[in-house]
């Protein structure tokens, strides 16, 4: 498995690990702490990252065509580490909305840089095997947080929860720079 792809999955599964942290208790912090929280605020408030993102995309996807990959996924995903942070701060579910909206944003310059670099590591003989590797290893990891969120929940806070998420995201976006620096530049454009 070439360097390159061991650090995307590295994190990812940082990242990804760090978000299963809170993702299935964020509902039970937007209806508990939140004022105007309810259930479907909560639901509001993913739709809005998931809208942001979709709308974006594309649009992202066309310009990192034509640019470093890397540094659009460096940005996206300090985008998306900050996000945690936001949640320690707000009060009420227009605060949500903004930082869902936020997180949208971050997503969609990170998503697709993230497949391009992804598919420009990957071994074309090992496909199968190295997406397999980057899926156990991402839902294993997700599983075990998402048991330990919701324990740290309880016997902590919530704070802490998003204090923890944040820091090991950052940690995960760091990983990030180790991306050989070949990579920094464009793809030639064919003529």
């Amino acid at each position: 498995m070439k360097k390159g792809l061991k650090l995307l999955i590295l994190s990812d599964l940082l990242i990804i690990m760090s978000f299963g942290l809170i993702s299935p208790i964020l509902a039970i912090f937007i209806k508990d702490s939140l004022v105007g929280g309810t259930a479907f605020a909560a639901g509001i408030s993913i739709s809005v990252a998931l809208l942001v993102k979709s709308l974006l995309e594309i649009p992202f996807g066309k310009i990192e065509d034509h640019n470093s990959k890397k540094r659009f996924l460096i940005i996206g995903t300090f985008i998306i580490s900050f996000v945690p942070l936001g949640y320690f701060f707000i009060k009420t579910v227009y605060h949500l909305y903004f930082i869902q909206f936020i997180y949208g944003v971050g997503a969609a310059m990170a998503f697709p840089a993230f497949g391009a670099l992804f598919l420009r590591y990957l071994d074309r003989s090992k496909a199968a095997y190295e997406w397999s590797i980057y899926g156990t290893v991402v839902g294993l990891g997700t599983a075990i947080t998402a048991f330990l969120g919701g324990f740290v929940a309880q016997k902590f806070s919530f704070d802490t929860l998003f204090l923890v998420t944040f820091v090991v995201s950052v940690i995960g976006t760091f990983v990030l720079f180790k991306i050989p620096a070949e990579h920094l530049k464009p793809l030639k454009k064919k003529v």
